[in-house]
């Protein structure tokens, strides 16, 4: 009878042993995944761009601080998203490769094109109300007075235009007719046209004012007479590898633009009233190009042409 006894109490004693170990190892392997779970990379945490340079104008600040609004209208706010510049300053064409490269950058903005946006996966947004197609030209003030007859596209054939030969520009106006020498960078642009190796430089007309006080040179100016228009539209560009992110940004955006805080942003940047003063746009001779760079989901998302309303 003891014996039965004793071996119940001991059994009841291994029981008990089995049935705390069990719950130990139960907590340990939660406190384990969790401290796993909490050490895991946060998608999207941090999104690599590039770095700014001396010739990006302010723009760098705009583009950056305009995807920064987007991603924190969608932020988890234990986990906000930082943007980390990567380092190295390269042409556009090698940007938009670094997109699909491991360890490369995530987001680029750039000009839209068909090939860029097989290239990357396209936000379509436009992140400057489509500015960009409003060009006006840097020139030389030797020169200026040899556009005052221009008066159709052919007129400006005679011409050398200069554009980095990797810009969707660049293709335009060669679609065009136009002359246009392909070059590597900005500042081999601008000495180019101070030595006469090409006639005008086109610019959007937002950026031609803020070139031509950097450069501070009083011999390169803005042409006034001329006003080259082509449907054209910035859009962010993300890593094929990370559809997620462009869906975020896309509905960051649209959030910014319901709420008002992109135009307040987009302000700050261009005041576009101020833009037409200083440039008389209203007063130049307007040549409508064509682009047929654009693909059909962008002209389908793109606002409807508003040439004639901002010229008034």
């Amino acid at each position: 009878m003891i014996e039965n006894r004793f071996q119940i109490g001991l059994f009841s004693i291994v029981a008990v042993m089995i049935i705390w170990h069990l719950f130990c190892q139960r907590a340990f392997g939660s406190e384990l995944d969790s401290a796993q779970t909490s050490q895991r990379p946060c998608n999207n945490c941090e999104v690599k761009i590039v770095e700014s340079s001396e010739y990006d104008y302010e723009s760098h600040a705009y583009y950056s601080s305009l995807l920064r609004l987007a991603l924190s209208k969608t932020d988890d706010p234990l986990k906000p998203t930082s943007l980390v510049e990567s380092s190295g300053h390269l042409v556009q064409e090698r940007v938009l490769r670094q997109l699909n490269q491991e360890g490369g950058i995530d987001v680029f903005w750039t000009v839209t094109s068909k090939l860029r946006e097989q290239q990357a996966i396209p936000v379509r947004v436009p992140l400057l109300n489509g500015i960009m197609g409003y060009r006006v030209s840097l020139v030389r003030q030797s020169s200026q007075n040899e556009f005052k007859n221009v008066r159709s596209a052919f007129d400006l054939t005679r011409f050398v235009a200069g554009q980095g030969h990797d810009w969707p520009d660049f293709q335009i106006l060669k679609h065009n007719g136009f002359t246009t020498l392909g070059i590597s960078n900005y500042d081999i642009i601008i000495e180019l046209l101070k030595a006469g190796r090409i006639d005008y430089f086109p610019r959007a007309a937002h950026e031609a004012i803020v070139e031509a006080e950097s450069l501070n040179d009083p011999d390169v100016i803005i042409e006034p007479s001329v006003l080259l228009y082509y449907p054209s539209y910035m859009f962010f560009f993300v890593s094929k590898s990370k559809p997620e992110l462009a869906l975020r940004i896309e509905r960051g955006l649209n959030i910014a633009r319901q709420d008002g805080s992109f135009a307040a942003l987009f302000e700050k940047y261009i005041n576009f009233s101020d833009v037409k003063k200083a440039l008389k746009l209203s007063e130049r001779t307007v040549l409508k190009l064509d682009n047929p760079h654009l693909s059909k989901a962008t002209l389908d998302a793109a606002p409807a042409d508003s040439l004639s309303t901002l010229l008034q």
